[in-house]
């Protein structure tokens, strides 16, 4: 299944495979889509952050419904922060110009779909309980 999600083309959009200035910009995002800060309700510049984690929880296998992606927002902010720690990984591992044995996009895909294969069973747990 790996080499399946992989092989869509998205895999461009994780943290390994961003630029230097775009992998401090949603490093910015994440952090404060996890503290609360920077939703003032008004023009916000456009954020990644949200939507990248969306797309990945999909291509990790997250429950579609039309349109729409089920996700409970547990799912959702242990996905931000298992996104926001990639992320920093990855610009601790340029700092120390360094490279992982391991890409850092394909440990966060399986800890993502590890995230939704434990929420789906939390459903069907609590729907036959």
């Amino acid at each position: 299944m790996m080499s399946l999600i992989m092989s869509r083309g998205w895999e461009a959009i994780l943290p390994d495979a961003l630029g230097d200035k775009q992998l401090l910009l949603v490093s910015d995002q994440f952090r404060d889509l996890l503290s609360g800060a920077g939703w003032n309700g008004g023009d916000d510049p456009a954020r990644a952050a949200l939507p990248l984690a969306l797309l990945l929880l999909s291509k990790a296998g997250a429950k579609r419904s039309g349109d729409s992606l089920e996700v409970g927002m547990e799912t959702l902010q242990e996905a931000l922060c298992l996104l926001n720690t990639a992320v920093d990984r990855e610009i601790v591992n340029r700092m120390l110009q360094r490279q992982d044995a391991t890409p850092i996009g394909t440990g966060l895909i399986q800890g993502l779909q590890m995230l939704v294969q434990h929420a789906r069973e939390q459903a069907d747990s609590a729907c036959h309980a």
